[in-house]
């Protein structure tokens, strides 16, 4: 039966289903603190200030603030360290990038007709880049729960003729059937079986309960993470000063994601008595999405003081995915150790679903000190547990995804506060930006402490800035069975670049 199905279908490797789980969400939905020297400087707090590039991506109304069209880039350098945190155990990793962090042009032109009340009208570009997934992470600790209780999940259910090799089939022809035609959890039911984790709990073609052949106690678990990846924001933008007090403005965003994440786990210190010992099991996701966004915005001026206001809709955003798996563990039999291992080398493309972000609502206020300095004030709030993911059919694997987003993922606020002091052609700027956390379990809200110094030499100017900003996300092992959560919690060092060109 299952022959006719490979000569038919051989080709055929898309699932029903979506790869996404409550960990992909919580990377997909994080943004970071880029863009800018000068915008970075004083920690994004320019809702109510305007005239920078990376602003533009913030409040569509600050174009109009510049008087001059200008054009500019940044370069990024970053240096991170991330902890992991399982069970009151922490391992630490390193990393350092070089980015391309942002690039924009705003054109200005002036209304020299006094009978209108439109003085100045702007249209700019701006790519920026909204967060960086590239992570290097691993977590260890013991636990009492081990990853024969994921293959027991996706099992139970699953008639055991299915994930049974009969003659003339390989692992590959098998674990495609199964993406194919059963799903996603029919692979993992079928991999925890060949790898003799798992056994049904009797010979019968449609037994579907199944026993664990790992030995209960405590585990010493380990998982290394590694991320690639960013989320880059195109924004097209259009702005215009009413009689000189008014901003207002609007974006069309486009948004380009492009994430991969490898997961390495590692179960051993099983009982002496366990029939199954030392497990590898590795995960890779990669996943491709392109969407858009719009942006509405205004700043109002009471002579030295602004206000600021902005609106993001949601961002909606069209993801492909692919994953690859692979198994391994040891045995004893006849007195011989034997390593089964378990490499489909099948790559599932899973159909196309959306992905929406929620909206965030911004409100600002600055004062100007007479051209010797500023200082700035910006609330941003956006819930995240509306995040959601849908496809064009019904999906109760998605359901499922959302219902966890839901219950897991909470109200995200931020306060940005910025400053500049300017002593003729040179600027000082600090800023502080502190995070709510997103989850209730994380022990810490996100903190982040700015400086920057910029010079201006008429026609063009240059910017640096000094970010250290720490981050934390709470994850889980895997989506299903064995769900034990863990902590990352990252300190970033950042420095960029900017040098802009006034025409």
């Amino acid at each position: 039966m299952r022959s006719l199905f490979y000569l038919g279908t051989a080709l055929i490797i898309s699932q029903l289903l979506v790869a996404q789980t409550l960990n992909d969400v919580i990377y997909l939905t994080q943004s970071g603190l880029n863009g800018s020297a000068r915008y970075t400087s004083m920690a994004g707090a320019f809702g109510a200030l305007g005239g920078d590039l990376t602003a533009i991506s913030d409040n569509p109304a600050s174009s109009s603030v510049f008087l001059n069209t200008e054009i500019g880039g940044s370069l990024n350098f970053q240096s991170r360290e991330n902890k992991g945190m399982f069970f009151g155990e922490t391992k630490s990793n390193s990393e350092e990038n070089f980015y391309f962090d942002q690039f924009g042009a705003v054109f200005i032109f002036n209304n020299t007709n006094e009978e209108s009340s439109w003085t100045r009208i702007s249209a700019a570009i701006n790519v920026n880049r909204i967060n960086n997934y590239d992570q290097k992470a691993s977590i260890s600790g013991i636990n009492k729960t081990g990853v024969s209780e994921y293959f027991l999940h996706f099992a139970n259910g699953i008639a055991f003729e299915e994930i049974q090799l009969y003659d003339d089939e390989s692992i590959s022809d098998i674990y495609r059937y199964l993406g194919d035609e059963i799903g996603f959890g029919a692979q993992q039911a079928f991999l925890g079986y060949q790898s003799y984790i798992i056994d049904p709990l009797s010979l019968n073609n449609q037994e579907k309960s199944y026993l664990s052949n790992v030995s209960s106690g405590k585990y010493r678990q380990n998982l290394d993470i590694l991320n690639n990846g960013l989320h880059r924001k195109i924004s097209f933008n259009f702005s215009a000063l009413y009689k000189n007090t008014l901003h207002l403005g609007a974006n069309i965003n486009r948004h380009k994601i492009e994430f991969r994440n490898e997961q390495k786990f590692f179960e051993g210190d099983q009982g002496l008595d366990s029939f199954i010992y030392d497990i590898n099991f590795n995960n890779d996701l990669i996943s491709y999405g392109d969407g858009f966004s719009i942006q509405f915005g205004g700043i109002l001026k009471f002579n030295n003081l602004r206000l600021g206001i902005s609106y993001d809709s949601p961002q909606w955003i069209d993801i492909q995915d692919e994953t690859q798996q692979k198994i391994s563990a040891y045995r004893f039999e006849e007195s011989l150790e034997i390593q089964e291992i378990i490499n489909p080398d099948i790559t599932n493309f899973y159909l196309p679903y959306r992905l929406k972000i929620p909206s965030k609502t911004s409100l600002s206020l600055a004062y100007v000190f007479n051209q010797i300095g500023l200082i700035s004030l910006e609330y941003s709030n956006q819930n995240l547990s509306n995040s959601m993911l849908s496809q064009e059919s019904v999906s109760e694997f998605l359901n499922n995804v959302n219902n966890e987003v839901n219950n897991s993922l909470n109200t995200l606020n931020t306060i940005k506060i910025g400053s500049e002091y300017r002593l003729r052609d040179i600027s000082f700027r600090a800023g502080y930006l502190y995070q709510t956390k997103n989850q209730d379990f994380i022990m810490n809200d996100n903190q982040a402490i700015t400086f920057g110094i910029g010079f201006d030499f008429g026609s063009s100017n240059m910017n640096l800035s000094f970010v250290n900003f720490q981050q934390n996300q709470g994850l889980k092992l895997f989506s299903k069975g064995l769900t034990t959560p863990y902590e990352i919690s990252k300190n970033l060092t950042q420095l960029t670049l900017s040098y802009n060109f006034k025409l």
